[in-house]
C-alpha cells in the first residue's frame, strides 16, 4: 500500500497540568479525542535525523489529554495514538494548539485550533489524505482484478490514473510553498513523499529548494530544521559548479 511519507530528516521537560495558558518558552497541546479512556499518547520531537519520544500520557474518561512541552526552538512534533498512527504538528514557543475528533479517526479527521501557521500545516495532510484513500482504493481495484481477462487494459487505465494523482499532489505542494513563503511548514512539504520516491527531489526541482532555503535561512539562520536544508542546498548548488 502506498503511503504519503516524511522522507527528510527528521531536552525537554514536560508538565501535565490543566494550564491552558502557555509560558515563556513553552506550548500548550491539549484537547479531547473521543473514544481515548484510558488510552496512551505519545509526543515525540522530530529532529533533522531522528525522532526523540519525551513525554506520554493517558486521556482521562472525557479523552481529555494535555502537554506542555519546553519550545527551544521552533520545529515539528509528532503526536501518536495508540493505533501507531501520527499527527504531525509545527510548534512554536507560545503556542496553543487544540486538538479534536475521535481517536478511532485518528489523524484524518482531527480538527485543530491554534495558530495559522500550524492549522494550515494541517490542513496540508487532510488534503494528501484524500489522495492517500484514492490511491488505496485503485490499488484495492488492481488487486481484485488480478484474474480478470481485462486486467492488462485495466493496469494502464490505473497507471494513468496514478500518475494524475501524483501531478495533482505535486501542483499542490508547489502552491502550498508558494502561498506559505516564511514558514517552516514548507519543509515538511517539500520533503513529503509518495511510497518511496519524494514527489518534489532536489534535482528536478532545484529551483523550489532554493527558493524556501533563500526565504527561511534569512529568517531563521540559526534553526536546526532550516540550517540542514541549507546544507543540503548547498551540497547540491556546489555539486552543480564543480560540473
Amino acid at each position: 500500500m502506498l503511503k504519503f511519507i516524511i522522507i527528510w530528516g527528521f531536552p525537554i521537560l514536560f508538565l501535565f497540568s490543566s494550564c491552558r495558558h502557555p509560558v515563556e518558552n513553552t506550548a500548550v497541546i491539549h484537547g479531547t479525542l473521543h473514544d481515548a479512556n484510558g488510552f496512551k499518547l505519545v509526543l515525540e520531537e522530530m529532529d533533522t535525523r531522528e525522532i526523540h519520544p519525551l513525554d506520554s500520557v493517558v486521556a482521562d474518561h472525557e479523552g481529555k489529554f494535555n502537554f506542555t512541552p519546553v519550545i527551544k526552538e521552533s520545529g515539528f512534533w509528532l503526536l501518536k495514538a495508540p493505533t501507531g498512527k501520527i499527527l504531525v504538528l509545527l510548534v512554536n514557543a507560545g503556542d496553543d494548539i487544540e486538538l479534536s475528533g475521535s481517536v478511532l479517526d485518528f489523524p484524518g479527521k482531527i480538527i485543530m485550533k491554534g495558530p495559522a501557521e500550524a492549522r494550515a500545516l494541517n490542513e496540508f495532510y487532510h488534503h494528501t489524505r484524500l489522495y492517500e484513500q484514492m490511491v488505496d482504493s485503485l490499488e484495492m481495484l488492481l488487486t481484485s482484478s488480478q484474474d480478470s481477462s481485462g486486467f492488462y487494459p485495466l493496469t494502464q487505465k490505473l497507471d494513468t490514473a496514478f500518475r494524475q494523482i501524483w501531478e495533482n499532489q505535486r501542483r499542490y505542494e508547489i502552491s502550498y510553498i508558494d502561498h506559505h513563503p516564511g514558514s517552516l511548514s514548507t519543509l515538511v512539504v517539500l520533503n513529503y513523499a509518495f511510497g518511496t520516491n519524494p514527489v518534489l527531489s532536489i534535482d528536478g526541482d532545484f529551483a523550489c529548494y532554493q527558493r524556501v532555503d533563500s526565504t527561511l535561512f534569512s529568517a531563521f539562520p540559526k534553526n536546526k530544521h532550516v540550517k540542514f536544508h541549507h546544507q543540503r542546498v548547498e551540497k547540491k548548488r556546489n555539486e552543480a559548479m564543480k560540473k
